[in-house]
Parts: structure tokens; sequence; C-alpha cells
């Protein structure tokens, strides 16, 4: 059946991650799982674009309740330890709203599971039954697996989950719409704060510590889909924002590393592609790519700024530096000591 019309974006999975078709199963199962990290959902899907990473699921649901699509329904995720609950099971990794403890999940990440489900037991026509065991059609990573994996937090709410997707599928119950996309601004835009600003992708407003920031970051859909200067003035949205139109150029200047540091993240991809989505997005390809190499090459101009481990190794941890050499690498071109942030990164789980 493709994909939700629910999501709001599609990740595809690399296709070594995955099994084509279904072994001739049917779709009659939901497995929730647990990101134990705090990610968004495309974030969590570009993990399994790793070839070598073995793993990937249907959907990837953020912290802030976007439904991204990873691995066609078509198709079998390797998400759960088990080829034959896979092959039935359509798999969701949901994001915790923070790390450690009991792992929960935001309002909204809940939210945005049930209406997944509602939406997939309507579509093949059966509904939740939980009863802690592999035989029912809402199961349980841990079932199959020495883990503990969707951890405790999501898993007591599972006969809750059961309960409201099958109160709804009698109900006409309509989702919520899909959240509309980022408009206005890109990745490089400087631009004006106005009154107040979310200082995280959540509803806290406080008043900004300066009157202008640079783009750097930007989750279409979200709340407060602007992240501004990698973080240090937090997230906003359109309201608290004016200006902007300042795109990549060869004049350089702080744009031009906004959108260097953005291609180093991977948001632009590589290649041909990251060709076309830069100058899709009105950016002067060759200037950009001049940058990465040169800040890769160790030709930073500024000053390695001072920055919180913690904040660091969290976002190792949510996935934002990727993996192995690749993080090593990532870690190094912002300018953070790859040992001490990997140390940390080690303490913390």
């Amino acid at each position: 059946m493709g994909y939700s019309s629910l999501c709001r974006s599609i990740v595809p999975a690399a296709s070594d991650n995955y099994t084509h078709g279904r072994l001739g199963y049917k779709v009659c199962k939901i497995t929730p799982h647990h990101m134990s990290g705090v990610l968004t959902g495309e974030q969590c899907a570009r993990l399994f674009q790793n070839s070598s990473r073995d793993a990937s699921a249907n959907y990837c649901i953020g912290n802030d309740g976007g439904i991204v699509g990873n691995v066609d329904e078509n198709n079998r995720a390797w998400t759960s330890s088990s080829r034959t609950n896979d092959c039935q099971a359509i798999t969701i990794e949901v994001s915790n709203s923070s790390t450690g403890g009991n792992w929960p999940i935001s309002d909204a990440a809940w939210n945005a599971l049930i209406n997944l489900c509602v939406d997939i037991c309507r579509r093949y026509g059966f509904s939740l039954v939980y009863d802690g065991t592999p035989n029912g059609s809402l199961t349980r990573h841990n079932m199959f697996s020495n883990t503990d994996c969707p951890g405790p937090y999501l898993q007591s709410k599972l006969p809750e989950l059961a309960n409201i997707v099958n109160s709804r599928l009698g109900s006409g119950y309509t989702p919520a719409p899909i959240p509309a996309p980022s408009t206005g601004h890109k990745v490089g835009d400087v631009v004006s704060i106005n009154g107040v600003y979310t200082a995280s992708n959540s509803t806290k407003k406080l008043k900004p510590a300066k009157t202008s920031g640079t783009i750097t970051r930007i989750i279409s859909g979200a709340l407060n889909p602007y992240l501004l200067d990698n973080g240090n003035l937090g997230w906003v949205n359109n309201g608290c924002i004016t200006g902007g139109g300042s795109s990549a150029s060869s004049s350089g200047g702080s744009s031009l590393d906004a959108v260097a540091q953005a291609v180093i993240a991977g948001n632009y991809g590589n290649g041909d592609d990251r060709k076309r989505r830069l100058q899709a997005a009105g950016y002067d390809y060759n200037a950009v790519q001049q940058r990465v190499n040169q800040i890769l090459g160790g030709g930073r101009v500024s000053s390695t700024p001072s920055y919180n481990l913690d904040d660091v190794a969290r976002r190792v941890i949510r996935g934002d530096f990727g993996n192995g050499e690749e993080r090593k690498r990532r870690l190094q071109a912002a300018g953070y000591d790859y040992n001490a942030v990997q140390k940390r990164v080690n303490q913390m789980l």
C-alpha cells in the first residue's frame, strides 16, 4: 500500500536494510519501538540510509509528532529481531522526549502514534489486541530479543494504545491534518528576532538574548521549524522572525558558513543530489562546496567556540553526527574534541 497519507515526508532506507516483499504474509500487526534518543522522524530515518546498519522501520515518528516514511508497507522492515513478526507487522520507531529514566515520549509523538495506528488498522482491516504475547496484533521488540525496547514508558502505554485505537476505529474518527511545511525562509538566512522565541522545539517562551540570528536548520511541519545559530538562539517560527533572504554567495560571510555546516551535517545529500538541492534552494553550489572543503580541511576562519559537552553528546546520541569515522569527521569539522565527546557519550549510555 505504499505509505500512509499521514506522512510528512519520505526518507527511504537503504535497499540493503530491508526485505523486498513480505514473503507471502499479510499485514496484521503493529510493533512500536522507541528510538533511545530525542530525534525528528527525518533524523531517525536517515540513520537507516547507512547500508551497513542492517536495520530499518516502516515509519519513524519524531519528538515533534512528525511522521516519516522509511520502508514501504509492501516490504518487511528489519526492526524487531523476528522475521515472522516483521513480515506481518508495520513497525514504527517513536522518539523519546528525554533520554534515560523510563524513556518517556512526548504528547505530540503519542498522538501521532495513535493516528498512524488508526490509519493502518483501517486500511488493513484489523483491530489491536494486546495480550502481552507475540500472538496479539500489538507486539513488542522485547518479545523477540533481549532488549529494553520499547522502553518502560511506552510499554506501559500499550494497553491504553490498543483501547484508544479500537474505540476510534468505530467512531468515524478523522486524524488531525498533517502540519503544513515551513515557508518563507531557508538555511543561511539572517533574520531579525521579534518579541519572544522558543528555547527548544516546544511551547516554552523566552526573551531573546540577541536581536538577530542565522537559520542553521529547518524541520518542516514542526511548531517552531527554524533553528537559529546552531541552537544558541533556539527554535522559532515565522511569527517570531522577520527579514531573511540572504543566501550563500561567493562573497562568503556567516550565511555561507551556515549553509556549509548544513551540508557537512548531511542536510543536502551528496554528489549530484547535493548540487541539485543547493541550487534549487538558491545557493551558489561552487561557493558552498569550496567552503565545505575549507572547513573539512582545517581552514575554518573563526576560532573554535566554547561548547557544552553534555549538549554535544546528546546530539551525538540522537544521531546528528552519524557513526564511526563519519561521526569523528563531523565532530572535528565542527570544532569539537572527538575523544572527549565520545567519552561523554559512552558515560551517558
